[in-house]
């Protein structure tokens, strides 16, 4: 599989003393979408030791549309129908495939979303993991959008011992979070993705 990495990753630095760890996450071109005048954007998280627990995303288009498509819904597609419906590969989805840890929580009430959507103009999503093996490079989400999208996008990600927050604009259909807006969050958010 063929990916094309078109921005740095977001780095989620250890709070606390002592050994600090750290998790990324990353947005990338799927370089082989199959789907007409569309981007698919893989969202990636990394744990690099520290498992991932979840994430937030709130991305509000001014212009464009978000692919979904008729086989799929919000959640990670089974590997198994993907190959009966190639294009599933590139639905605009949030979890891992083939990982019934996951799991939907709603909209994207900590960065002011509106209720569950996947859709245009605002996409508003939570989304968790309540496995603890994912601390290496794992595909949590994919947004596939079309080729005239624009807008604004708000990203939280969550692993076990620190969280993110990152915004970021839309161009192209190309997602570009901005390093700059790199920021760190306490612990105590987010408790829909506390493990129990």
């Amino acid at each position: 599989m063929k990916m094309m990495k078109f921005i740095l990753p977001v780095i989620a630095m250890g709070l606390g003393t002592g050994s600090c760890l750290a998790g990324s996450s990353t947005f990338y071109v799927q370089a082989d979408n199959t789907i007409p005048n569309t981007v698919a954007n893989a969202f990636y998280v990394d744990g690099q030791g520290d498992d991932w627990t979840g994430a937030v995303l709130r991305i509000d288009l001014t212009s464009g549309s978000v692919y979904q498509n008729a086989s799929g819904g919000n959640a990670a597609p089974s590997s198994a129908f993907i190959g009966f419906v190639p294009e599933l590969k590139f639905d605009t989805y949030v979890g891992i495939i083939d990982d019934p840890s996951a799991g939907i929580a709603g909209g994207a009430g900590d960065l002011g979303g509106g209720p569950l959507s996947l859709d245009a103009p605002q996409i508003s999503v939570t989304w968790f993991n309540t496995n603890t093996t994912d601390t290496g490079q794992v595909q949590a989400g994919n947004i596939t959008l079309s080729h005239d999208a624009t807008g604004t996008i708000s990203l939280i990600t969550s692993f076990a011992n620190s969280q993110t927050l990152q915004t970021g604009i839309i161009e192209g259909g190309l997602i570009f979070p901005e390093p700059a807006s790199l920021a760190m969050l306490g612990l105590g958010g987010l408790a829909v993705l506390r493990r129990r």
